[in-house]
């Protein structure tokens, strides 16, 4: 699928490197909706017995979190990457783990954003089967990405 977003550069917006990034590419940005994709690679840190572990679920919604945030101040506000944290998880639930070769599309919802801290829901998809689900905090950081 070619999206106006084709042409970015994942790690200009990401302060996440291999060998521990879960987010190949931004596929929609708005205000409210973030869309991110990740294809399972075999050998990858977090994939065990085939598939991508919950912890490695996680770490991708919370790398679309941050490539929503990246985004926005590195296209839209012209300031530079952060680092962001993790502050709270809830309502985390997997309906399955996806399988090398799969791409999962993750949904970030932004819910409320201030002074830095953004609540958000993530919903992850392969295909329109939904396999994860989870509500994200995290907070912005004062350290810019390198």
């Amino acid at each position: 699928m070619t999206t106006p977003f084709a042409d970015i550069d994942i790690l200009g917006i990401l302060p996440q490197r291999d060998p521990f990034l879960f987010v190949d590419r931004l596929l929609h940005y708005d205000e409210v909706e973030t869309v991110t994709a990740f294809t399972v690679p075999e050998g990858h840190l977090l994939v065990e017995d085939g598939h991508l572990t919950a912890s490695g679920i996680l770490e991708n919604m919370a790398q679309s979190s941050a490539a929503r945030i990246g985004y926005l101040n590195k296209y839209i506000l012209h300031v530079p990457v952060r680092v962001g944290y993790i502050g709270a998880i809830r309502k985390f639930r997997v309906h399955r783990l996806p399988a090398v070769g799969e791409t999962l599309e993750t949904t970030i919802i932004l819910r409320e954003d201030v002074f830095g801290i953004s609540l958000t829901d993530a919903v992850a998809r392969v295909g329109e089967e939904i396999i994860a689900e989870a509500s994200l905090k995290t907070a912005l950081g004062e350290k810019e990405a390198e």
